[in-house]
């Protein structure tokens, strides 16, 4: 999730809460992930073109894990009971269900709460539960504060004390989250609300804590107390005071309150940047300029108010889409993009408000930018390191960029003069869509794709993830009996995660089919991330904490009203103490299986989704990371897409597809071939989709450079000039599309995160699985290097091992150029080679 920002709304409930009347500004050392998707995951066909990457969770997170069961590899991985489990989960994805109606279980059952909480079982609960947990932060609060005082042996349990008060407000928070998007009561929502922003608010004033950061400070500052602490407590403890100080906390007092200011400020603006409109602004569209679109869109057409003869076209609306692909007169197409792609002058006007804002925060803390402030703790670094990295891909990627632009150039040659020889024309960025569209027809009727939506039904493509993990990293999906209260609607499902020995790993609520009140979209919530729990020494928080004006509370009276959130634990073969057991829930979008329409069906960039989301799921199950900090998905904004990734290269491998697609009603395999050739059209232009996400990333880098600090910058001009120096196609003068690319304000300055994890992806791909993708050896391999370890180590360094090359081991420029040199496969096209 990005780090929590405190709204005013947010900080009133917390000054109910707390009694506080404290500003805040952006948070960033306590709350390091609660799963919020800063943009819906899109498919990767059908892309819009200013789309975002397939979250940063959902999502993802700003630093958004050891294995459950260190055991031999066995000698066979398919067993009766998993054939079984897989056999109950593709019945029980492809029943009939519905939206609305009781759940399997008796409401006259004993309610066991959201999550089988005890906590939560009506939306009343949560005001209650966010005074409790209030209460138990405050007194963790007040322990680290005074743990100086009190010797060698609280000061070395000061990383611990934080990353417990950070979990023991995640942990409420998290849910919330889940909750104030998913859950379709409206009481229920409102009561999440509160919560969430009371408890976010109270966590961005602790962000401006200088207690906190003079007692990790101070740790840090010890060698004798450093070198007793793990490699993963250290990285715990280096997470903590880098973000303390990216909230300016270490700025004297006059700068701090500035820093306080320019948050509020960004976040405003960033608000008002996202819910802009594209306004009421039309473009007059001649009738007769729309002759040879095919009849079903010149029908479509027909409905949009005309004024003089011309038709009307509204701005960022479908009719203009629509011309874009379908109408052959190219004036159609270019007044068709100025529709799509201009915006109002206040909205350009906000954004580069929000870029000069975010420049006077960068300078207030001494960074030379923006860019340089916010990769300082990423694996990038340094804004020049990006660009190293951008450089060396887009210089891979040329050769084949230049193909796709000569092909569609071809397609215009032969449209405009019938002939498939002699100079290609000039393409500008309005021709694109059109050619494509043409394209990608022709593309499918020469490789005569057949329907594959009736080999993937939710329910297979579910059963296969669970053979697929099984074969891969000894995991499997088992279907359990979901009690009365425990989910937010009658058709999410609880999923156990077991390991080979039956043990449970995880849980996994998955939430699959649309609802009205849903956001359509896909996203991964982690609710709660494993730690370790048998060392947290609850007692000494009455011991040695009390309340902000000095109370101290008796254990005896008020061990009920600090209670933290229910955190089941259990011990881990291999590990000592222990571990409460991570749990996800995975929200989609997909059609409702019904009696009348049969189960659910799913388009190939759907099946990706579900890959792809259970990447992240697969992340936060395999941690047993002893701190909530470092678990599973949270870890480096530019690495956590890693996981996610790789999995869309399983997914279209020929050995997976036959764990995965078989048809609903026969059961019968689906032939490769006709996979295969509906990828090789689907993805025939994928070079180009690349270029341009070149070209967005290289913009929100010099957007977060010292260029926005310059009085005489222009938003609009800095896009055309890109495109001019960089792209393949002309920029078009005075057409402000950046307006549209809401991710500046959530990726600001990262976007080039998922194009570097695709790169990532890629290569451990060609290294580790693309021989043998059902390789036990090479899973053991990803999961000991990589999964286990969360954001508990140096993710270079792990890159390092598992790839077996030290020369990217330091992380530097020539690291990330190397990155960049090993380009990014064309997912499902490798694997036939």
């Amino acid at each position: 999730m990005p780090l929590a920002q405190a709204s005013a709304a947010a900080r009133a409930a917390a000054a109910r809460l707390a009694g506080s009347n404290a500003r805040a500004p952006a948070a960033r050392a306590l709350l390091r992930a609660a799963a919020w998707p800063p943009a819906p995951d899109a498919g990767s066909s059908g892309r819009p073109s200013w789309a975002p990457p397939r979250r940063p969770a959902a999502l993802v997170a700003r630093g958004l894990s050891r294995s459950c069961a260190a055991a031999a590899v066995p000698v066979s991985h398919s067993t009766r009971t998993a054939d079984a489990d897989a056999a109950t989960l593709r019945a029980l994805f492809d029943a009939p269900t519905s939206a609305h109606g009781s759940t399997s279980t008796s409401s006259a059952a004993p309610n066991t709460g959201l999550f089988r909480l005890p906590s939560l079982k009506s939306p009343a609960d949560f005001p209650a539960l966010a005074q409790r947990t209030l209460l138990r932060a405050q007194l963790l609060v007040s322990r680290i504060e005074r743990a100086p005082q009190h010797g060698e042996r609280e000061m070395a349990e000061v990383v611990r004390m934080l990353d417990r008060l950070s979990d023991t407000l995640c942990g409420v928070i998290d849910a919330a989250e889940l909750v104030r998007n998913a859950h379709p009561d409206p009481e229920w929502v409102q009561a999440a609300n509160e919560a969430y922003e009371g408890l976010c608010g109270y966590m961005n004033v602790l962000n401006t804590h200088t207690g906190l950061y003079q007692v990790v400070s101070q740790v840090l500052s010890d060698p004798k107390l450093c070198a007793s602490l793990s490699e993963e407590a250290l990285s715990v403890a280096i997470v903590f005071q880098r973000d303390f100080e990216k909230s300016g906390i270490h700025l004297p007092p006059a700068s701090r309150a500035r820093f306080v200011d320019l948050s509020d400020e960004l976040l405003v603006l960033g608000r008002k940047f996202l819910s802009a409109q594209p306004g009421g602004t039309t473009h007059a569209l001649p009738q007769e300029w729309l002759a040879g679109v095919p009849g079903p869109v010149g029908s479509a057409l027909a409905s949009v108010p005309r004024r003089n003869g011309a038709l009307q076209i509204p701005a960022g609306g479908w009719e203009a889409q629509t011309i874009l692909k379908y109408a052959p007169d190219e004036r159609a197409r270019q007044t068709a993009f100025a529709a799509l792609n201009g915006a109002p002058k206040d909205q350009v006007d906000t954004l580069e408000e929000l870029l000069r804002r975010r420049a006077d925060l960068a300078d207030l803390t001494g960074s030379e930018s923006f860019a340089e402030l916010t990769l300082s703790d990423k694996m990038a670094k340094r804004p020049e390191n990006v660009t190293e990295f951008l450089a060396a891909l887009s210089e891979h990627h040329c050769p084949r960029v230049q193909r796709n632009l000569d092909e569609l150039r071809a397609l215009k040659r032969r449209e405009l003069t019938g002939k498939d020889s002699g100079p290609l024309p000039s393409f500008n960025a309005w021709d694109r869509d059109y050619y494509a569209t043409q394209h990608l027809r022709s593309a499918s009727l020469q490789s005569s794709t057949r329907p594959i939506a009736p080999f993937y039904s939710v329910g297979t493509v579910f059963a296969g993830l669970s053979k697929l993990f099984e074969r891969l990293y000894g995991l499997r999906f088992r279907a359990a009996q979901t009690q009365h209260g425990e989910v937010w609607a009658p058709d999410v499902h609880r999923i156990e995660v077991v390991n080979e020995d039956n043990e449970a790993v995880g849980t996994v609520y998955a939430d699959l089919y649309a609802r009205e009140e849903k956001p359509p979209s896909a996203a991964h919530y982690t609710v709660r991330c494993s730690r370790r729990t048998d060392a947290d020494d609850l007692h000494g928080d009455f011991q040695f904490g009390a309340l902000p004006d000095g109370t101290r509370l008796s254990e005896r009276d008020y061990a009920e009203e600090a209670r933290p959130l229910e955190a089941e634990s259990f011990p881990v073969r291999g590990k000592e103490g222990k571990y409460q057991l991570p749990t996800v829930v995975l929200l989609c979008d997909f059609v409702r299986p019904s009696s009348e329409t049969g189960p659910s069906l799913l388009n190939w960039a759907e099946v990706e989704t579900l890959f792809h989301e259970m990447g992240h799921a697969l992340h936060s199950m395999l941690g047993r990371t002893e701190y909530h900090n470092v678990s599973g998905t949270r870890c480096a904004t530019d690495f956590v897409e890693l996981p996610s990734i790789l999995m869309e290269h399983f997914v279209s491998c020929p050995t997976v597809v036959g764990l995965v697609a078989s048809h609903h009603a026969t059961s019968a395999a689906l032939p490769y071939s006709a996979l295969e050739a509906h990828l090789a059209a689907a993805r025939s232009l994928e070079s180009l989709d690349t270029h341009h996400q070149v070209l967005l990333a290289l913009l929100d880098q010099h957007y977060h450079s010292r260029a926005a600090s310059d009085p005489a910058f222009d938003s609009t001009a800095a896009l055309c000039a890109l495109h001019n120096e960089r792209g393949v196609m002309p920029g078009v003068p005075g057409v402000a599309a950046q307006a549209h690319f809401g991710h500046l304000f959530g990726y600001g300055a990262t976007y080039y995160s998922y194009l570097f994890d695709r790169a990532i992806a890629s290569r451990v791909w060609a290294k580790l699985f693309q021989a043998n993708p059902l390789d036990r050896e090479a899973g053991e391999k990803f999961k000991s290097h990589v999964l286990v370890h969360g954001g508990g180590r140096d993710p270079w360094e792990m890159l390092a091992e598992v790839l077996e090359d030290d020369s990217i081991a330091r992380g530097d420029n020539k690291a990330m150029q190397t990155v960049g040199r090993w380009g990014i496969a064309d997912v499902g096209v490798e694997a036939r080679r």
